[in-house]
């Protein structure tokens, strides 16, 4: 018997742990997504500055959408994963448990972001990408941040 409950705690200790690094993976690619999002917006301020060629915005965006769309799934849940640092991850994360204690809200958050790029990418194919529409899509991603990143 004592030889069975020792093996039981040594796999939900393996277990444990691999969900631990997991969970460390889940937050260094969502980290590199996040990154890559902000170098994505940094270059089409730069295009609309210039006044450079509008169908680099929507190529862009192209890229960005796919991320947001799963940006939601970047963020396990604590009851699928053992106890998380500020709600969403164990390791370096600005992540705040609001959005765990608010997923719906943070989810809508996300939702407007792709929004905000499909319009983006409409006015890009246009050629009507503003300094104000590229500021309007920097404050919905500004919005999320004020509510559930940390500064």
């Amino acid at each position: 018997m004592r030889a069975m409950i020792l093996a039981a705690a040594a796999v939900l200790a393996v277990g444990g742990a691999g969900a631990a690094l997991a969970q460390g993976d889940v937050i260094a690619e969502r980290r590199a997504g996040l990154r890559q999002m902000g170098q994505h917006m940094e270059a089409i301020a730069a295009i609309v500055q210039n006044r450079g060629d509008q169908a680099q915005i929507a190529a862009r965006v192209d890229q960005m959408v796919p991320f947001y769309q799963s940006l939601p799934n970047r963020f396990p849940t604590p009851s699928l994963t053992p106890p998380v640092a500020q709600g969403t991850g164990e390791g370096q994360t600005r992540a705040l448990a609001a959005i765990e204690a608010n997923r719906a809200g943070f989810q809508q958050a996300n939702a407007n972001m792709v929004t905000a790029l499909g319009a983006l990418k409409t006015a890009a194919g246009a050629g009507n990408v503003t300094p104000d529409l590229l500021r309007t899509t920097g404050g919905t991603c500004g919005a999320c941040h004020q509510t559930y990143r940390a500064r």
